[in-house]
């Protein structure tokens, strides 16, 4: 894959991404000093979309279709993964009363697949795509503590470690340290190490040979007495998914 290519299709996730933040038509103009790109550029993008219909203009504005919104609901539908795990989810926020995700590692950052949020006003709010520190968060840690050993070090040497609060690891033998006697136990648990008020618990689980966590987001002060029963909660519920989704099918004996 060429640079263009890459470049490409950045610039067509920046025009969705751009769409959904001003939820409004917009000008060639508009766009181009939006996406700090050439006019030229954003236009023929802009023709490429059109042309496929992925977006239309009208008295000169663009905007995109639904085309986006069908193809994204089949895509999210057959995803085997999260259409699976996704009762479970669901299941620990009603029981937790909290915010429940499902996150992978995506180079040096984790990145939320999936999230059910609580019907409560106070709450963790996430979204899926959106990113966190693998150094600084529970899910992060939990990522790492499921690599092997060598992997992990290598990957944990090369994170800035990028403080943002006065509880955010400081050294890669601190963070290596904490890895390892929280995945002793079988969780990981963030006190206000990456936002000063809230709390973040979670356990790692495999499925498929694909390394996952799930992840309980939650206000500090309502759950950190609790993170501990929060993370047995989601270390049962890993087990039980690795048994039930990945355990291989036991042979039928032949009378």
């Amino acid at each position: 894959m060429s640079t263009n290519d890459v470049k490409s299709a950045r610039r067509v996730l920046d025009i969705l991404q751009f769409f959904a933040a001003t939820r409004a038509p917009a000008t060639l103009s508009q766009l181009a000093a939006g996406l700090g790109i050439p006019k030229s550029s954003c236009l023929a993008l802009l023709d490429t979309l059109e042309g496929d219909g992925y977006a239309h203009q009208t008295a000169g504005r663009y905007y995109l279709t639904r085309r986006w919104l069908n193809e994204a609901r089949t895509v999210a539908e057959h995803d085997q993964l999260t259409t699976r795990i996704r009762p479970t989810l669901e299941a620990l926020r009603d029981e937790l009363g909290e915010t429940l995700i499902l996150a992978q590692r995506s180079g040096d950052h984790v990145v939320y697949l999936d999230v059910a949020e609580p019907e409560r006003i106070v709450r963790f709010t996430a979204r899926v795509g959106q990113q966190k520190p693998l150094h600084a968060s529970a899910s992060g840690r939990a990522l790492l503590g499921a690599m092997p050993t060598a992997d992990r070090e290598a990957l944990a040497a090369s994170l800035t470690l990028d403080r943002y609060t006065g509880k955010t690891v400081k050294t890669h033998k601190q963070l290596l340290q904490l890895i390892e006697a929280e995945a002793s136990r079988g969780w990981h648990v963030n006190l206000a190490e990456h936002q000063a008020d809230t709390l973040s618990v979670a356990a790692p689980l495999v499925l498929y040979g694909a390394v996952l966590a799930l992840v309980v987001g939650a206000p500090l002060d309502r759950s950190a007495a609790r993170a501990d029963l929060i993370g047995q909660t989601l270390l049962a519920a890993s087990r039980e998914l690795t048994q039930r989704i990945d355990s291989p099918t036991p042979a039928v004996p032949a009378y």
